[in-house]
């Protein structure tokens, strides 16, 4: 009975770890939906990045190749960080003075509203 049983559970594992490599089907990785940890770098964090990076090969501890491509990699994440906040900024700045706009216009009718009828209450007396 052991030997059923011991021979029963080989079988299994032999055909749980050869069963992939039999399939006639290729599985692909999704790599549209991997998630980076640079994807949420700030601004204040790629900078700290690369002061680590000056520290260590300063220090000798990273070659020079890696220290470039490195430093780099993280000016070009700074780059793109600051033109994002620029642009923000812009848009807050220009919304903003549209939103000043009408707020201006609308004071404005009002006060036209209110001399409109300031100027009928003359004419009555």
């Amino acid at each position: 009975m052991g030997y059923i049983v011991s021979t029963l559970i080989v079988g299994l594992c032999l055909y749980l770890v050869i069963q992939p490599f039999l399939s006639g089907k290729k599985q692909r990785w999704r790599t549209d939906e991997l998630k980076d940890d640079l994807d949420d770098l700030t601004l204040e964090q790629a900078y700290a990045t690369i002061n680590e990076l000056e520290m260590e090969y300063n220090m000798g501890k990273l070659p020079e190749k890696d220290y470039q491509s490195l430093k780099n990699q993280y000016e070009r994440i700074a780059a793109k960080k600051l033109k994002e906040d620029a642009y923000s900024f812009e848009r807050k700045t220009d919304e903003q003075k549209n939103g000043d706009e009408t707020k201006d216009s609308s004071i404005e009718a009002e006060i036209d509203k209110e001399l409109a009828e300031l100027r009928k209450l003359r004419k009555g007396e």
